[in-house]
């Protein structure tokens, strides 16, 4: 297959493009910056240098394309740059597809979509889009984008860790919070799963369809930290009340600015996500697409990290 991947460079996007390469696949990849594709261009990508924004950039990207993977990251930044990125991006690309060739657009969507589900909610990809912050109502215009524009399958994605996205720099120097004592559900994927997932869904789904990618083991977040601090011997992070951490990030978004940054952890994105109960099941990944995970649960993944594996 000839494949485009749209943040090729991303930590999930740079093990996919390995992972597509080592299956025989032909990959072009687009990076933001040349020096991020040089090592991915090293293992045999077509390195191209843009960003999803610049349509200029994008000219011939798609040329001879039968799969584009959109793995672009959008959840840590400001709405504002979760639209551009989202729905500005995919109409630029979406302007560029040759779609007598193109077979599946393979976009990461997100929990986001549901909104802020009740604690008894079991969330599946036929459960009712209530999307209330702004990520959420972004993505699900995204989706819709997408469905209408060309051969789409959205991956709706929980929250993905894995090797040096795993909390623990962050633990041993105390710098995590509970957002509301983290009573509430969260669903993780495996970084190496979710490569195997968005595969499967380039091999086995077919257009217009949505997938959960998610893990077996939902769990309050709470329950989370206190198993992995358990296993590392770090202190539970302490509690962070939401309209505290709401004002801690209207002030980190004022010294960001002050000093010409763009990006800063605290969005209402973060927080949508982080304070919301996502538990979702992943029946239709594993029945539809076959999807088997290395890693089903948190323990096993993080087991794997501490090298106890």
């Amino acid at each position: 297959m000839n494949v485009l991947v749209l943040g090729a460079n991303g930590y999930t996007g740079s093990r996919l493009v390995k992972a597509l390469i080592e299956r025989g696949h032909r990959v072009r990849g687009l990076a933001r910056e040349i020096e991020y594709g040089i090592a991915l261009e090293k293992v045999g990508m077509e390195l191209r240098v843009g960003d999803v924004r610049d349509e200029v950039s994008l000219k011939n990207i798609a040329d001879d394309i039968e799969i584009v993977f959109n793995v672009v990251a959008s959840c840590r930044i400001e709405p504002s740059e979760s639209k551009a990125i989202l729905i500005q991006g995919a109409q630029n690309l979406f302007r560029h597809a040759d779609r007598t060739v193109l077979k599946k657009y393979i976009w990461c969507s997100n929990v986001s979509v549901y909104g802020y589900p009740k604690a008894t909610d079991r969330l599946t990809e036929s459960s009712a889009l209530k999307p209330t912050y702004r990520l959420g109502k972004i993505t699900v215009d995204a989706e819709n984008l997408a469905r209408e524009s060309v051969p789409a399958v959205a991956v709706r994605v929980a929250s993905v860790y894995g090797p040096e996205r795993d909390f623990l720099a962050a633990l041993r120097e105390n710098r995590l919070r509970l957002l509301n004592g983290g009573e509430n559900w969260q669903s993780r994927i495996h970084v190496d799963d979710l490569v195997e997932t968005l595969i499967a869904a380039m091999e086995r789904a077919q257009p217009g369809s949505v997938y959960l990618a998610a893990d077996d083991l939902p769990v309050m977040q709470r329950k989370f930290f206190e198993e992995i601090c358990a296993a590392t011997g770090t202190m539970l992070p302490l509690n962070l009340e939401v309209n505290a951490a709401r004002a801690v990030g209207v002030f980190g978004r004022a010294m960001n600015s002050l000093s010409g940054q763009q990006q800063y952890q605290l969005s209402e994105n973060v927080i949508g996500l982080l304070t919301g109960n996502y538990y979702c099941l992943n029946d239709q990944m594993k029945k539809e697409l076959g999807v088997k995970l290395k890693y089903p649960t948190f323990r096993e993944g993080y087991r794997a990290i501490l090298g106890k594996g």
